[in-house]
């Protein structure tokens, strides 16, 4: 083979590896993550929609290598109420997102705005958004808040408390509208049209269980249910119509 025809040979294989290059490339700036390849665990607050509407900002976002090199080398983006979520790759077009939420157990206001906080105390969120079966603490005290601080109490005791009693709303089903904790750190629940007493930190899981035992006779009723304390001599606990 003279020269020039192998010069010619060499051209043709390069010209052919370049457009199979190209041709690969265009296919796989097309590729396409939809909806329906998309498995999401762990959301809670959002549904699958939205949370696919947060992770891909752009529609290029939902090209799988533009995705995983964003997942693997940038920053995730930034979603309310999200510590973070992982990106799994179960073929090249279809992913499993799971989601760590913030684990927040209720929430102060504070100028006009829901400061949400975790069982330490820290705020971990800001919104003018109410989430549901997260309750609304008051009576608290503090001067200031600052996000991603302990909300300032003081007593450090008060978040243990109100994570032992969320915990224990949720465990027994008994939805509130607020709690009030006062300086004395004694509780009172707000639900519709009854107030509930509590008193203090003494066995409070028990009396959460036997309020939600109480839940069908309180429906329709105002009034103040005292279970400070429980009448040992046959009148247990006390309520009193408004």
């Amino acid at each position: 083979m003279s020269r020039s025809k192998g010069r010619k040979h060499t051209l043709k294989i390069v010209l052919v590896l370049l457009f199979l290059i190209a041709a690969g490339g265009c296919m796989a700036y097309t590729l396409r993550i939809d909806d329906g390849d998309i498995e999401i665990r762990g959301n809670k607050k959002y549904t699958k929609e939205e949370m696919a509407a947060y992770i891909f900002n752009t529609d290029l976002d939902r090209n799988p290598f533009v995705l995983y090199y964003k997942t693997r080398f940038g920053k995730q983006n930034k979603i309310p109420f999200v510590d973070e979520y992982d990106v799994e790759f179960k073929s090249l077009q279809k992913i499993r997102i799971t989601v760590y939420e913030k684990k927040i157990i209720g929430y102060v206001r504070y100028k006009g705005v829901n400061m949400y906080f975790d069982k330490d105390g820290t705020i971990v969120e800001s919104s003018t958004e109410e989430i549901e079966n997260i309750p609304r603490i008051t009576g608290l005290k503090f001067d200031y808040i600052v996000l991603d601080e302990t909300l300032p109490v003081g007593d450090e005791k008060i978040f243990h408390l109100i994570l032992d009693l969320t915990q224990a709303l949720a465990k027994y089903e008994v939805g509130v509208d607020r709690i009030y904790i006062s300086e004395k750190q004694e509780v009172i629940l707000y639900m519709d049209q009854v107030v509930v007493e509590l008193g203090k930190n003494t066995d409070m899981v028990e009396k959460i269980q036997s309020l939600a035992d109480m839940l069908p006779n309180l429906s329709g009723l105002s009034g103040t249910l005292n279970m400070k304390e429980y009448d040992e001599n046959g009148n247990g606990y006390t309520f009193k119509k408004h």
